[in-house]
């Protein structure tokens, strides 16, 4: 008979739930690594005869009809644009006007804030259409701009409440000291609120560009020329492009996509860490 630790048998039920969740979360993203790289992808989850690179090497081959050839990796570049592009207003937009809402009072202050988030709250589908018809007559369909404003949009309330939060952990008194010395409002802004807020200001880009890049409805509404697809609709055009879904190219191509964003995150991750204790500490 085998003896177990008391301490082991009591934390048994809680290492079988942590298998099942690994088990859960692992599966699908091992299936899709197996399958990128087997010659004859399919949905069924099995142990492949071989191991092939050619999914990825169609990831750099035209697809599309006569006269309108796209390579795949177009989509990587466009998502590339429009996610920097999005990340960059939102930070841009939500450092200001969190400056503003934390160090300046107005009458309706904590209403405006408020107001963002619960427009906001509202599906993303309801107002599509409405989106569509508008941009339509403002010649904004099929355009990077009107996307990125839209997306911008989109984003903006949820990185303004995080923007609020940590510009709200850096007193008022060291930009005081400032402008004490002879620095305008705006230069100690720049020299000293700025640098402070640097870890705030990652993280807040890092979010708006992880959303951006896997963002879906939104280009899928606006957007309908392929050469202009973001990464997101391109897997997408894979599901039903020859009559059949390619497995294959699909997971490869899913791998590529993930890539950037991880590169990203790797990039900015000790900043992210020090921003996300910043909100924490509150």
């Amino acid at each position: 008979m085998v003896y177990m630790p008391r301490a082991f048998t009591r934390l048994l039920p809680v290492y079988i739930f942590m298998a099942v969740v690994f088990v859960f979360f692992a599966a699908p993203l091992a299936w899709l690594i197996i399958t990128a790289f087997d010659p004859e992808a399919s949905a069924e989850f099995h142990v492949p005869k071989g191991v092939t690179t050619k999914w990825f090497s169609e990831l750099i081959k035209p697809v599309g009809g006569k006269y309108a050839k796209v390579y795949p990796w177009m989509w990587i570049v466009n998502s590339l644009i429009i996610s920097t592009a999005v990340a960059t207003l939102v930070t841009a937009l939500s450092v200001l006007s969190a400056f503003s809402l934390t160090r300046y009072s107005f009458r309706g202050q904590s209403a405006v804030l408020n107001l963002f988030i619960i427009l906001r709250l509202m599906p993303p589908m309801v107002i599509a259409v409405p989106i569509v018809v508008l941009f339509a007559k403002l010649a904004l369909v099929n355009t990077y701009h009107g996307l990125i404003l839209v997306m911008s949009a989109l984003i903006l309330p949820f990185t303004l409440l995080i923007a609020d939060g940590y510009f709200r952990t850096i007193p008022s008194v060291y930009e005081e000291a400032a402008m004490v010395d002879g620095c305008s409002r705006l230069k100690a802004f720049l020299k000293i609120t700025l640098p402070l807020a640097t870890p705030g200001i990652v993280t807040i880009w890092l979010l708006a560009f992880v959303t951006a890049w896997g963002e879906f409805l939104m280009p899928l509404v606006l957007i309908g020329d392929p050469y202009l697809y973001p990464a997101s609709i391109g897997i997408y055009y894979w599901f039903g492009m020859y009559g059949r879904i390619e497995y294959g190219r699909i997971c490869a191509f899913s791998i590529v996509y993930s890539i950037p964003s991880i590169v990203v995150f790797l990039i900015t991750r000790k900043y992210l860490q020090r921003g996300i204790a910043g909100l924490v500490t509150r």
